[in-house]
């Protein structure tokens, strides 16, 4: 076999550039153009993939790199590190890199496993499940060790529940991550050191004798059966969060045959991966509240402890979920990832001239499995806007408009379900709400909004500050006008809905009353009048109208 397979000397990253090639570079390559081209983004062919290993590497900056500081951080995004640089900084990493071998061994089980080969296909999230979104049955046979490298750190970092003794991840199965993606003057896009150096975050820096807290493959695993251990954060190092390894795991590798090709990357290799040994009862990781900087928190209690990190329960990422994604929430329940807060409340505003502007341009991240239970749905995957300001006071303007906005919108998609449903089932209709009539209705109404949300949320994020880089001085007359704005939008949208879903033309001659008193419940809804009316307008801030004249009151 050849010599151990080190994963800081080999060029095992797939990477896309700036001209559309797809190439592999080393660790300490990420910082600079290849060939002279721009590296954008991580390129494995598998969005699951590419977001686990986006989150890997900012682990081993978050680890490795000084210049993290409040009057560092901007420099480095400027100026990023040469490959000389970086090879320095990483070299102390190297017995945590080495994928093979009869030591440590790359998110791998210290020891050496024994028990019948599992198919390497099983080490993919989607396997188990009845999904096809990403891989077709019976494809994925062999993997490179490139191949399988990235697939197992895949794993590790999302692990569903895999049955008795099969741990979850850290942060649960198929857990939701969010990153920054800055803006850039002239509307350029982030090179893949702007997307990791942006999502760095600052205090989870390790010196080398502190890898064996923050790699757990440096060391035997902390088995978790009914004489093991639990794990938190105050046995191992903080850092371990980018690390976590719940599954034990042992690959098996064998000498490639003519003709094999890896069945993720498409290269060839001269040594093979086709199964791996497990055993269960990995590491359990338990009360990491908060632990992730690159996922959302939340919790249902006031004064609870424990916050849990977000999960998304569909593919589909709107201006629904915007709020818990990109702001914290009134009551404190709702945490965003501590990357999006920190680059908002602090990295953002380290920048001047046309580099400041462009931060009004930066977007969100959001990618991670839709789980049922051990069964993965779909992977979701979406950008939304992140509005910056520039300044602490008129972004918190901008929270409160979006928070307006979301919120009008949840009461004019029920408003609008209520009408319908009158409309098809009459006055005593009994269909859910989720029924498969009433949900699309719904699912339409939130889709169909939300570009006119980002477009008027960037309204108020113009329209909330002056030119000078101040607030307004009255930001609650111009928050007034752009909900009433937005009121006009809910407006527009849920009517043509209405007369889409239930158009009275074709209206059996016995439904016909139904449908207009349907619409008109709608239309006195929109107009602030009755309890649901008067929710909406409350919602919104928007004053209600007045009874004797249907006018606004002051």
């Amino acid at each position: 076999m050849p010599e151990h397979f080190s994963l800081l000397a080999r060029a095992w990253i797939p990477v896309a550039l700036a001209d559309g090639r797809r190439v592999f570079v080393r660790p300490c390559e990420i910082s600079e153009p290849y060939e002279g081209k721009p590296i954008l983004r991580i390129a494995t062919g598998r969005p699951d993939c590419d977001i686990a290993l986006t989150e890997f590497l900012i682990g081993l900056l978050a680890v490795t790199m000084d210049g993290l500081d409040r009057r560092s951080w901007p420099k480095r995004f400027r100026d990023p590190p040469s490959s000389e640089e970086l090879e320095v900084t990483f070299a102390p990493l190297e017995p945590a890199m080495i994928l093979d071998g009869d030591g440590p061994r790359f998110f791998q089980d210290r020891e050496a496993l024994e028990g019948k080969p599992t198919p390497i296909v099983a080490l993919q999230m989607d396997a188990a499940g009845s999904s096809t979104h990403f891989v077709k049955e019976g494809r994925t046979e062999k993997l490179s060790r490139i191949g399988a490298a990235i697939t197992l750190l895949t794993l590790q970092t999302q692990a569903p529940s895999g049955g008795a003794g099969h741990r979850t991840s850290l942060r649960g199965g198929g857990p939701l991550t969010t990153l920054v993606l800055p803006g850039l003057p002239d509307k350029a896009v982030p090179t893949l050191w702007q997307r990791l150096w942006a999502n760095t975050p600052e205090d989870f820096h390790a010196e080398p004798d502190e890898y064996n807290r923050v790699f757990p493959w440096l060391t035997p695993t902390r088995v978790s059966d009914k004489t093991g251990v639990e794990t938190t954060p105050d046995h191992v190092h903080p850092a371990q969060a980018f690390f976590g390894m719940p599954r034990r795991i042992r690959l098996l590798f064998e000498e490639a045959r003519d003709g094999d090709t890896c069945d993720l990357t498409g290269e060839r290799d001269d040594v093979m991966v086709s199964g791996y040994v497990t055993k269960p009862w990995g590491t359990n990781y338990t009360a990491w509240s908060k632990g992730h900087p690159l996922s959302p928190y939340y919790t249902q209690k006031a004064k609870a402890v424990e916050f849990l990190p977000l999960h998304t329960k569909s593919s589909r990422i709107g201006y629904r979920q915007y709020l818990g994604l990109a702001f914290e929430s009134e009551d404190g329940l709702r945490l965003p990832a501590k990357c999006v807060s920190e680059f908002r409340k602090t990295r953002a505003n380290e920048f001047s001239g046309d580099a400041k502007q462009a931060m009004h341009d930066c977007q969100i991240l959001v990618a991670g499995y839709a789980m049922d239970n051990m069964k993965p749905l779909d992977f979701a995957e979406t950008l939304v806007p992140l509005v910056i300001t520039g300044n602490p006071t008129s972004d918190k303007h901008v929270h409160d408009t979006a928070r307006r906005f979301v919120n009008g919108s949840d009461e004019t998609a029920r408003l609008l379900i209520s009408s319908v449903k009158r409309a098809l089932y009459g006055e005593r209709g009994d269909a859910a709400r989720d029924s498969t009539v009433l949900e699309p209705v719904a699912n339409r109404f939130w889709s169909d909004t939300e570009r006119d949300f980002y477009d008027a949320l960037r309204d108020a994020a113009d329209r909330l500050i002056s030119p000078d880089g101040v607030p307004v001085t009255r930001p609650g007359d111009t928050k007034r006008d752009l909900a009433g704005s937005w009121l006009a939008i809910l407006k527009r949208h849920a009517f043509a809905i209405f007369d889409e879903v239930v158009p009275i033309d074709s209206a059996e001659a016995d439904r016909i009353a139904d449908v207009i008193a349907g619409r008109k419940s709608l239309g006195l809804a929109l107009a602030g009048h009755g309890a649901v009316g008067k929710k909406l307008y409350t919602a919104l801030g928007v004053a209600l109208p007045s009874r004797k004249t249907g006018k606004d009151k002051p």
